[in-house]
Formats: structure tokens, C-alpha cells, sequence
């Protein structure tokens, strides 16, 4: 236990070492201390003793800061532990030692590409908070802290909400927001959604690019009111290419503001690439900002019209020797680097424009030479020359490898039936059955019969431009009218019954296609059955003087429960997978928030997911031979034990590494396709039911775990507890699993199938199966949360689903 002075009072918090005092506000303290079980240093926030008087604040503050830790996000604080002692509540946080923004901004306004990726970092955080049901209510510059990466990270979340929702307080300080940062809607009291928090970063936005706030009195009661009856404010015009955003960001009318932080990301993306001359990728349908090119022209000629007017009149106040309110030499310079920067980066965008648009032009007037030429020498022939080229060129590519071997018919050869003349087929069918017999006798029985096409030359006496096709049939009924007529062959019927049905039949040594009882003449024929996720089969068919009916039962390739191993290409296997039938199941828990609406999948296919995590061993023969660097085992082994330290982004990498080894479709699985895995047809939060979970799955608290402990907890090596009855290990606890989804805060965008939900701009994934430093409630199979898909964690692993 660690006791600090703080002037004449005194903190002690068991389980921390307190280095110094970081801020002091009205409602906390906050201290940077060493946090002795996990050997970090955090930020320790102390709630004021004023507030901890009140019983019923206390309860709800706990409350409220549990919520706030399930906010898993890359910009938003995480919090370790929440813990109370001696009637003094307390969070231990991440220690930001990068500052705030508040503290850049006494160093005069920011860069406006800072300004612009600070804005979209804190979006992506609203966003994540929205989705989860949870509004900020006091976003401001100090609340925008950074890590030392540079990184923005919002923080203070939650205690605004607690003290509004807990307390009728009306002491100094404890005011719902900050005036200068509120939205309208919140300065009349009414109910807000995370639209106020928008309006409050647009105004964020708009210090860090002028350094002052858009609405300024003297009371906050009048700040309220500008914010409520004044028009947006304008930007200084060598900032009019944000004036756009601002309007957005300001709207009075929730509904006229963005709706979402995803809204915000888009709308940035699009300036940026505008911007650096790339084309803006497609909006969003929820975002309907895009950055036209007279737009941006507009806005460029605003920051050249500003900057020559504050030439103009810093050298009329020299000339007349009066004293002007010149901006400070850092604005000053901001505007002129700024547009240098976007003039330099706009030109290519010109070039680039016109070199696309001339070769589409060139491109266009080639296609049409072309064409035309084309058209001219169609028009220049008969029908029967078109006819007789065609013909040799087609007899020349197909029968080109039987010209010594075999008798050739006369005339051209192998003409398109569809496409001849319906007078002809009679005559055509009788030479391509006398063309079959010939060939028949030649060849051995086991070789392949292949159909060959006969078209009669045209008749002697028949002039050059009357030579059509309708008069080479003629001609060739006259020539074969005083001839003995060839007798057709027998045929008869083949009937293939397959199971399962929609199987697909294929008679592999002649040319038309299968037909149930399709006619055929006496001979060998090659027939094949075969139907994805079975095993094909292949039978040569005698038919002699009878019809044949044959009945083929496929079987699964992969039948249910099979477990197998795909050989790798560079030597050893891939993971163990096992398959799973298709089925149904009722996803989420309504208990949960970000586990709702509850609702029905039905998956109509199978598939075959990874026995096991996906192991070091595995891993590290996929880093080695792509060159990658070996993840961090954490300390705690590697071999057997699940890989972690691999980001969503290293896991695609690896199951594209697994299809070109083993020519397999691996992939991710989809959430629903885990969580179906995952409760092995159970309906309960757990696959084990409600029975103990002892030896059943490593986790934190309720698992009794070998592998965890007061001062200590790792990883259990693949396979070390039960499996379920899917015959799947570890789905509850060791590691949390990467999955394809992006991470939304509900279900409220997934769909009756099994398919994964993704959104433009997606960078915060789906991770299911809780890890072992989680409490037994976290492990349960509906049990989600999100991670950005770059991050790399030590309790965060994966597994993988191959399609059949």
C-alpha cells in the first residue's frame, strides 16, 4: 500500500505505486502511478471526495465505468481497472503523455492536415461510442489527449453522463458540457444522440484551425444562445476548403449535420484525396459530402483571393505609416505554405485528367477505324465466300492434327450447326453419321468418338454471286438424289439417375450435351457425375443394341464430423480442420446491448473450421517463408500455443498464404459461422450448458484455471481442455479470435444468412471468444467486441474456415 501527500491530505490505493500528480479539475484528480500487478505505468483518476459523499453517485459511477471499459477502441482510452477504497472511487487508465490538444493550441492554431486527421481519428472513436449506445456530452480540447505515436485518443468518457443521469447537483462545475462546446440541442436541455457530439468536434475542428471558438460572450447563458440563433460561423478565407465540412459539422438541425462519425471519416477521405489529386473514392450511402472539382476550384481561388487581400493590406498600412492588427507570422505562413502545397499537389490532378481523357479519345477513334474497316469487308463479300472462309478456317484449327492420319471429307469441315440454315440440318445430320461410322471403323473402341460435320461444296454450275447457303443445300440434295441412300444407324437412350440431385452429368468423348435419354449410337462413351462437396465419378458406358439406365450415388467428400490436413506446397500440413453440416441457430442475447436484436441464421451450406487456434508452429512456417518478422510469444511459449500478436490484416495474409500452399478457399470465418462452431447446437450462453466450467476453457475468474492465477496468467497450450461437441477447442477463453466482420455496436445490419457485414471504411473488426484474462461472463459464445484491424494483441488469435 502506497501513501501520497497531496498538501495536507493524504491517498492511499492498495496495488499502486503513485509517482506524482499529473491534473487537478473540479471532479477528479488525476495521478501517474505504477500499477504494481502488471508492472505499467497508468493514469490514476481519483473522483473528487465531494462526489463520493453521494452514495448514489458512487453506485452509478461504477456502473457507468464498466460500460466505459467494454469501449474497445484504438482511440479511445482504456481503461485497466476500476476499483473503490475507502469511499474513493477510482479508474486506472492509459497514461497519454503526449498532451491534449488544448495544450497545441497555446501554441497558436494547427496545421490544418493535422487538424483534419485529428478530427477523423476522434470520429472513428465517436463512432465505436455510438454504435455502443453511448454519448459523450463533453467533447472539448482538453479531452483530445495523444499517445506518444502522435495518435489522438479521446478520454473523460462517461463521468458528464453519470453526473446527469446520478445527480440533481447545481454546484460550480457541474454543468452537463462546456458552453463554448454545446451543442444546440444540448443548450436546450432536450434529449441528445451522438449527433451532439459531432457538432461538439466540429467546433473542435474549428479552434484548431483559427484558434479561437466559433461562438464567443461573456455568460455561458449567451454563448447558449449564439449557439442556438446565430448563423455558422465562415472560416478565414485561406481556410474556405474546409467551409464545407464546418457546414456540416454546424448544422442547428440534427438531421442536417453529419448522422454518423463514419460520416465525418468519409468526408475527410474524399477532401484528402481531392486534395492529393487522387480520385475520391465512392460516398458512402450514408455520406452524401463529396468534393466536386469546382468546389475545390472555388475553394482554391477564396485562399489565393485571402492571401493577396492581406498582402494588399499589410503594404497600404506601411504606405500610410498606420499600425495594422496583422495575424502572427505563423498564420501568416500556414496560409502561404498551404497554398504553395495545394497548388503544387492540384497540377497533377490536371495532367493526369487530360492524359486520361486523350487516350479514351484515342482509344475511341481506333475502335471505330477499326470498326468501319471491318464493316466494309463484310460488305464486299457474298454470303457463300463468308460461308467457305469461315468453314477452312475452322476445319484448319480442328482438324489440323488429323490431316495425315485421316481420310478428309470433302469440301470444308466442322461448320457451326446453330448457325446454318434449317433447310440444311437433314442432310448435315446424314453426313456426320456417315462421317462417325467412317471414323469408327478406324479407330480403336476405347478411343474417343469425336463428331466431325460435313457442308457440301456448292455445285458446279452455280455462279460466284448467287452462291448462298440456302443454294448449296439445294445443290447438294441434287447430287445426292440419284445415289443409293445410306441407312441411318440404331440409336438408343441413355438415362444417368444421380443422387444428389442437380448433380451434373457430363458425356466426356462427344459433343452434345447430355440429356436425359439422350440418343446415341452403338459404341464406348465416356460419362462423368460430379457435384461440388462430393466425389466425382467416372464410368465408361458399352452401348450395344438396348437402352441403359444408370443409377451413381456420389459420396460426400467431406461428411460431417470428418476431420483432415491439406498438404502444403513448400512440405508439412495445414491446420487441423473438421467439418461442420449446414444448420441453424438463434444468433446474440438480448441481455447484451452490443449482443442485440436477437435473430435467426439459417446457414445452408457446410463448411470446415480450424480444430484449434491456429498455433506458433503454424504460424511461424508461414512468416518464415514469406519473410515476415516472428510475432511476440508474450513470454509463454510458442510450438502448440495459440499465435498471438498478429493483427486481423497478419491473419488474411496467412490464409492467402494457406490457399496458395494447398489450393484450398481458407479464409476467416464469419461471425455467425463462429458463433454457430462456437455453441455446438446449444441454446445457452455456454456450450457446456450451465454446468461448471472447471476444465473446461482458460479465462480469468470462474474457469479455475491452471493457467491463471492472482499474479500471473499465459496462454494454454491448443487442445488442453474439452472440446465442444462439434469437436472444436478452446472457442471459450485462451485467445480471443479475429473474425471477417466489421465491428458494429448491434446487430441491427446483419442479415438471415451466414455472411460477414462489411462497410466502406472498415477498420474496426469483429473479435469473438473473449481470452484469458477475461471473466467467465466475457467468454460466452454470443460474447463480441471490436479491435482495429492493424492492432496486434497478446490475448487476440485466430482460426480458420475452408469452403467446401
Amino acid at each position: 500500500m502506497e501513501v501520497v501527500s497531496s498538501g495536507a491530505a493524504s491517498l492511499e490505493i492498495p496495488g499502486y505505486q503513485i509517482l506524482k500528480k499529473i491534473n487537478q479539475g473540479g471532479m477528479s484528480t488525476v495521478y501517474l502511478a505504477t500499477q504494481r500487478s502488471m508492472g505499467r505505468q497508468v493514469a490514476l483518476k481519483v473522483m473528487s471526495p465531494v462526489l463520493n459523499a453521494d452514495p448514489i453517485f458512487s453506485e452509478r459511477f461504477q456502473r457507468e465505468a464498466n460500460i466505459v471499459g467494454q469501449l474497445s477502441h484504438p482511440n479511445i482510452v482504456a481503461i485497466h481497472d476500476i476499483g473503490r477504497y475507502r469511499s474513493l472511487n477510482y479508474i486506472a487508465m492509459d497514461y497519454l503523455p503526449g498532451g491534449s490538444v488544448a495544450d497545441a493550441l497555446t501554441r497558436g492554431a494547427i496545421e490544418p492536415l493535422e487538424a483534419l486527421h485529428i478530427t477523423r481519428q476522434i470520429a472513428m472513436a465517436l463512432d465505436h461510442a455510438s454504435n455502443k449506445g453511448y454519448v459523450h456530452r463533453d467533447l472539448k480540447p482538453e479531452n483530445i489527449l495523444f499517445r506518444e505515436d502522435g495518435s489522438a485518443v479521446l478520454t473523460d468518457f462517461g463521468v458528464a453522463r453519470a453526473v446527469a443521469r446520478t445527480t440533481r447537483m447545481t454546484n460550480t462545475g457541474m454543468v452537463v458540457g462546456t458552453p463554448h462546446y454545446m451543442s444546440p440541442e444540448q443548450a436546450r436541455g432536450a434529449a441528445v444522440d451522438g449527433r451532439a457530439d459531432l457538432y461538439s468536434l466540429g467546433v473542435v475542428f474549428y479552434e484548431m484551425l483559427t484558434s479561437a471558438v466559433p461562438y464567443q460572450a461573456e455568460e455561458a447563458v449567451a454563448i447558449a444562445i449564439k449557439h442556438l440563433t446565430d448563423p455558422i460561423p465562415h472560416l478565414p478565407a485561406r481556410h474556405s476548403l474546409y467551409q464545407g465540412l464546418m457546414d456540416r459539422f454546424l448544422a442547428k438541425d440534427p438531421d442536417q449535420r453529419f448522422q454518423r462519425g463514419l460520416d465525418v471519416v468519409d468526408a475527410i477521405d474524399q477532401l484528402l484525396a481531392a486534395i492529393e489529386g487522387k480520385s475520391p473514392t465512392p460516398a458512402t450511402k450514408l455520406n452524401n459530402t463529396s468534393v466536386r472539382v469546382s468546389s475545390l476550384l472555388r475553394a482554391l481561388l477564396m485562399t489565393l483571393y485571402g492571401t493577396i487581400q492581406d498582402k494588399v493590406t499589410t503594404s497600404w498600412a506601411k504606405w500610410r505609416d498606420k499600425p495594422i492588427a496583422e495575424s502572427s507570422g505563423r498564420a501568416e505562413q500556414q496560409t502561404i505554405m498551404r497554398f504553395q502545397q495545394i497548388m503544387q499537389q492540384a497540377q497533377p490532378v490536371k495532367k493526369r485528367s487530360w492524359m486520361m481523357a486523350g487516350m479514351l479519345c484515342a482509344s475511341l477513334t481506333l475502335a471505330w477505324v477499326l470498326f468501319t474497316l471491318f464493316t466494309e469487308k463484310f460488305q464486299w463479300q457474298s454470303e457463300s465466300t463468308l460461308v467457305n472462309d469461315a468453314v477452312g478456317i475452322t476445319s484448319q484449327i480442328l482438324l489440323s492434327d488429323k490431316v495425315t492420319q485421316e481420310p478428309q471429307l470433302p469440301g470444308p469441315v466442322q461448320a457451326d450447326q446453330d448457325t446454318l440454315n434449317p433447310e440444311t440440318q437433314p442432310t448435315l445430320r446424314k453426313v456426320e453419321r456417315a462421317a462417325r461410322s467412317s471414323e469408327a471403323t478406324q479407330e480403336p473402341a476405347s478411343s474417343p468418338v469425336i463428331g466431325v460435320t460435313a457442308i457440301a461444296e456448292p455445285a458446279a454450275d452455280a455462279s460466284p454471286d448467287s452462291a448462298s447457303l440456302e443454294q448449296n443445300s439445294g445443290n447438294t440434295d441434287k447430287r445426292t438424289a440419284g445415289s443409293p441412300k445410306a441407312e441411318a444407324p440404331e440409336t438408343y437412350a441413355l438415362t444417368v439417375s444421380a443422387q444428389p440431385d442437380n448433380a451434373r452429368i457430363r458425356i466426356m468423348n462427344i459433343v452434345p450435351r447430355y440429356e436425359p435419354g439422350i440418343a446415341l449410337e452403338p459404341g464406348r462413351y465416356d460419362v462423368e457425375i460430379s457435384k461440388p462437396g462430393f466425389t466425382s465419378v467416372r464410368r465408361w458406358v458399352e452401348i450395344e443394341s438396348a437402352d441403359i439406365n444408370l443409377a451413381v450415388q456420389l459420396e460426400r467428400k467431406y461428411p460431417p464430423g470428418k476431420t483432415f490436413t491439406s498438404p502444403l506446397n513448400i512440405g508439412g500440413r495445414g491446420p487441423e480442420m473438421v467439418v461442420l453440416d449446414p444448420g441453424s441457430f438463434t444468433m446474440g442475447n438480448k441481455r447484451r446491448p452490443f449482443t442485440s436484436p436477437e435473430h435467426e441464421i439459417s446457414i445452408p451450406y457446410g463448411f470446415a473450421i480450424s480444430v484449434h487456434e491456429v498455433t506458433f508452429a503454424q504460424y511461424d512456417l508461414f512468416a518464415r517463408d514469406t519473410g515476415r518478422v516472428l510475432p511476440n510469444d508474450a513470454g509463454w511459449g510458442r510450438g502448440e500455443r495459440p499465435v498471438v500478436n498478429v493483427s486481423w490484416e497478419d491473419a488474411q495474409a496467412f490464409s492467402r498464404w494457406l490457399r496458395e500452399q494447398t489450393g484450398q478457399k481458407y479464409r476467416l470465418a464469419s461471425e455467425a459461422e463462429w458463433e454457430y462452431a462456437a455453441r455446438a447446437g446449444s441454446d445457452r450462453p455456454f456450450w457446456w450448458g450451465d454446468t461448471s466450467a472447471r476444465g473446461k476453457a482458460n479465462c480469468r475468474r470462474g474457469c479455475a484455471s491452471e493457467f491463471n492465477s492472482l499474479f500471473s496468467v499465459s496462454s494454454a497450450p491448443v487442445g488442453n481442455y474439452k472440446a465442444n461437441d462439434f469437436g472444436l477447442f478452446d472457442t471459450a477463453g485462451n485467445v480471443a479470435e479475429w473474425v471477417q466482420d466489421c465491428f458494429l455496436g448491434d446487430y441491427s445490419k446483419h442479415r438471415g444468412d451466414a455472411s460477414p457485414v462489411q462497410i466502406k471504411n472498415c477498420e474496426l473488426r469483429a473479435v469473438r471468444g473473449g481470452s484469458m484474462r477475461e471473466p467467465l461472463r466475457n467468454i460466452s459464445s454470443d460474447y463480441r467486441t471490436g479491435l482495429n484491424q492493424r492492432a496486434a494483441s497478446k490475448e487476440v488469435g485466430f482460426r480458420l474456415v475452408m469452403e467446401l
